[in-house]
């Protein structure tokens, strides 16, 4: 048994390490997308002693292809590829193209599925392992291996166990492969739905929201967009932790109604969410801290869509 991979992200390090490890791996290829990261993943993969090929987008197919004809893998296995693979190119493996998806499916297709499962309060993703179809994220599915979404998980902490359930994952597939005993499975087109690249709006804070929605976009946030979106006395201001409370106040959303020793704001409702790490352009700060910087109780914190536009920024790539 013979794979080939593709990979663009340390999300899938692990596996291609395991797959490594089990001798299986015929070769790998790297996009080259002008990013940081696949330039320190081909350095890592060469120094597995692994066969890289650098691939570009134009003429991705023809590509694909010279590189699969001397290697002659059984599968493809894909991790996050950023670019649409030509449906010609799919079938050239004799197993096919192989997908493996950092979330469950088919209700969460598209290519940043991390935040929005945790934006949407889910209580577990997962790792999904694909046929590869012409449309983004569908074909039948092999492998599903469900990943928990801890009540306090941020982005990365979600992340950095899927990475780890990747692996098994990986070996399921693996077993699979071996026994030529695929066990696929329609991907349920009633339940389909794709979710976009989060936008600029999609980050930002909307202190009209309950407490608990703004704390799971600020977790949803962290580390990749340093944050969600707020503003304080009209400067972007990006929190990186924060918690719901009990109890309610009489105040509008967005109004600071205590600084010490907690920094609490009112959200939507009156209901409370205390500020526990945020960031200004001077740095990093806890609430308390923020609230010995001279936050008074009364102020309001703004929303950062309302900025002018010369003060506003895109969100961070995640």
């Amino acid at each position: 048994m013979h794979i080939a991979v593709i990979i663009s992200s340390r999300l899938g390090l692990p596996l291609l390490q395991d797959l490594a490890a089990q001798g299986v791996v015929a070769g790998v290829a790297v996009p080259h997308t002008g990013h940081d990261e696949p330039e320190q993943l081909a350095q890592t993969v060469a120094a597995l002693g692994l066969p890289v090929q650098r691939l570009h987008r134009p003429g991705l197919g023809a590509a694909l292809a010279a590189w699969l004809a001397p290697l002659a893998p059984d599968a493809v296995l894909v991790l996050t590829l950023p670019w649409r693979i030509p449906a010609a190119v799919l079938a050239l493996p004799r197993l096919g193209f192989l997908n493996v998806h950092f979330a469950a499916l088919p209700g969460y297709r598209g290519p940043e599925p991390l935040f929005w499962q945790l934006r949407n309060g889910e209580a577990a993703g997962a790792v999904t392992i694909h046929r590869m179809e012409a449309d983004f994220d569908t074909g039948p599915v092999l492998v599903a291996v469900p990943v928990p979404i801890g009540p306090r998980d941020t982005h990365g902490l979600h992340r950095g166990r899927l990475a780890h359930y990747a692996v098994a994952a990986g070996r399921q597939l693996l077993a699979a492969l071996r026994a030529d005993a695929l066990p696929l499975r329609p991907q349920e087109a009633a339940a389909a739905r794709y979710w976009p690249r989060a936008t600029l709006a999609d980050v930002c804070v909307r202190w009209a929201e309950p407490a608990a929605a703004i704390d799971r976009l600020v977790r949803a946030t962290n580390p990749w967009n340093r944050g969600a979106l707020a503003t304080l006395r009209q400067q972007p201001l990006r929190l990186l932790g924060a918690t719901p409370l009990a109890g309610t106040v009489a105040a509008p959303p967005g109004t600071v109604v205590q600084t010490g020793p907690d920094l609490l704001v009112a959200c939507g409702a009156g209901e409370l969410l205390r500020l526990d790490i945020v960031v200004l352009e001077e740095g990093y700060f806890t609430g308390a801290q923020l609230a010995g910087l001279g936050v008074l109780t009364g102020e309001l914190l703004g929303e950062f869509a309302a900025l002018p536009a010369a003060q506003a920024a895109p969100a961070a790539a995640p």
